[in-house]
Formats: C-alpha cells, sequence, structure tokens
C-alpha cells in the first residue's frame, strides 16, 4: 500500500535528540512527506535548535515547526499537530531516541489489512536491565484494560507510535493534553471498532535520568481516561 505520512514530533526539552530524531525521520521520503514538530513550552535550547534546523529542509519531506506558550503536555501537542497536517495518514513519533524511524515502512504495510496501526514494543522480550518490571505492569494493565472495555486485541496500547487516516484523528475531536492521550485515541477508536493491527517495532527505552518524562501518575490517568470515554 502507497502512503503518504504526516508525522508529528511532540517535544519538550529534547535539545539533546531533536536534532538526530530529525535526521532520522528525514531519511524516511518519500513515505514521510511532512514533519510537524510542536515544541510543548521547552525551557531548553530546542526551539532554537528547532528554528536552525528549519531552513535546512529544502526538500521533501518539509519541516514545520510550531511552540506552545507553555509546557502544555503531549497531547496538547499533538492536537496542534493534527490540525496542520497536509497528508492522508498522521504518525506520532516521540523526540527522544526510543523509537526509531526506520520502523515506518513496517507501520505502513500494517494498514494492509487494518485502518489503524499500533506499534509493539515487545513483541521481542527485552532484557530486564533495559526496562523496570514497574513499566511492564502498568503497560500490561493498560492494555488489557483496553481489550476488555474495549473489544479490541492490542498487543501494547502505550506505545508511542499510532498511524492512522489523518481525517479520523480529526473527527475524533480529540481533548487530552497529557499521556493520556493515548488512551483517549484508542478509547475512541475502540468505541468506533475499527481494524487496528499490531506491528512489532524496535525499541531503545531509556531512564529517567536520561530524559524519559512519564511517571507512575500518568499511568492513572491513562486507566481513568479508558474508563471514562467507555462508560
Amino acid at each position: 500500500m502507497s502512503i503518504a505520512l504526516s508525522v508529528a514530533i511532540p517535544c519538550y526539552n529534547e535539545a539533546g535528540t531533536i536534532a538526530s530524531i530529525l535526521e532520522r525521520v528525514r531519511q524516511q521520503a518519500p513515505l514521510v512527506q511532512e514533519i510537524l514538530v510542536v515544541d510543548d513550552g521547552s525551557t531548553d535550547n530546542t526551539w532554537n535548535i528547532l528554528q536552525a534546523l528549519e531552513k535546512k529542509f529544502t526538500a521533501t519531506p518539509t519541516l514545520r515547526i510550531f511552540r506552545l506558550p507553555s509546557n502544555l503536555g503531549k497531547g496538547a501537542a499533538i492536537r496542534e499537530a493534527l490540525t496542520h497536517a497536509t497528508q492522508p495518514y498522521f504518525l506520532i513519533q516521540d523526540a527522544d531516541l526510543e523509537l526509531d524511524p526506520e520502523n515506518y515502512a513496517r507501520l505502513a504495510e500494517g494498514l494492509d489489512h487494518a485502518d489503524v496501526v499500533f506499534g509493539d514494543r515487545f513483541a521481542v522480550p527485552l532484557p530486564p536491565e533495559k526496562i523496570k518490571r514497574i513499566s511492564q505492569l502498568a503497560n500490561w494493565i493498560v492494555t488489557t484494560l483496553s481489550n476488555t472495555l474495549y473489544g479490541m486485541t492490542l498487543d501494547d496500547q502505550a506505545c508511542g507510535y499510532k498511524l492512522f487516516p489523518t481525517s479520523a484523528g480529526r473527527a475524533m475531536q480529540l481533548e487530552s493534553n497529557g499521556f493520556e492521550i493515548c488512551s483517549e485515541i484508542t478509547a475512541k477508536m475502540g468505541r468506533k471498532k475499527v481494524r487496528i493491527a499490531n506491528i512489532p517495532v524496535s525499541y531503545h527505552p531509556r531512564t529517567m535520568a536520561e530524559g524519559k518524562k512519564i511517571r507512575w501518575k500518568d499511568g492513572f490517568t491513562a486507566v481513568f481516561t479508558l474508563l471514562r470515554y467507555r462508560l
């Protein structure tokens, strides 16, 4: 299936990784036609780096940068990107280096037999030293709850990679500002009974010390969001 992607990259204080991730995404042309980076009120040098890089993206994919007035959250950044997307399909890419854009072609193949594609970070088990058990438990809880509440067959609900038609994304009228955006997308797609493909992707988790931003309390918000849209 031949598709064209708008890749949305929400970022907050990612001065150390933003240039690298943008270069990796750029290498996925012509599958990627445009990159939409939304700076979520960064307080480091991220915005200055983005402004300099924007001038260098003179061919496909184009780079368009936006800045939120304050740190509103990942969901707010994704919603902002969605309003500017011009391509038929929309893909979320985190600004860190945990998920490699080389996965894009594999994700796109999932659309041959589904309407929406979710990445699966745990198809190949990670060594214990690479990921905390509490993180795996939290992901198992939200994935199992998603499947139970919405009759889905997800393998990794919380994976950042979610690929869907841009028109469908806008039709969802997303509301979440934070990390619970993943649960809102899942819930609204589950209510519509769309076909979702689980596609294995490579995963290189980073630690809190390395800049990982999601916290344990975000797991509770994710669960609440799933329940909210079901009940």
